[in-house]
């Protein structure tokens, strides 16, 4: 597969294994990816490997998650992330 090395900046691309790092490169991808990263996912995985990675995904932006939901017909409310809260979610009071 040939995605978008800057997809990946954290992690050496060389040693990344797409099989057994599979869900976090499909959600990086759907996170920073680009049309063709889309599209090179789609043909390695395949749609039902894509949609099982980003509905059990810890963490997704509300813009990938609405992406999702829209592409694949699934409810908002069977995403992981959607029906988990995060701890940080007030400001804090000075």
């Amino acid at each position: 597969m040939n995605l978008s090395k800057e997809i990946f900046w954290d992690v050496d691309y060389s040693k990344l294994d797409y099989d057994k790092s599979a869900n976090w490169v499909i959600c990086r991808v759907l996170e920073y990816g680009s049309l063709y990263d889309w599209k090179e996912i789609r043909k390695y995985y395949g749609i039902e490997k894509i949609k099982h990675a980003s509905i059990t995904a810890r963490s997704v932006s509300i813009k990938t998650m609405h992406f999702i939901h829209n592409f694949f017909n699934v409810p908002l409310t069977d995403f992981r992330c959607y029906n988990s809260t995060r701890s940080d979610q007030t400001h804090w009071m000075y």
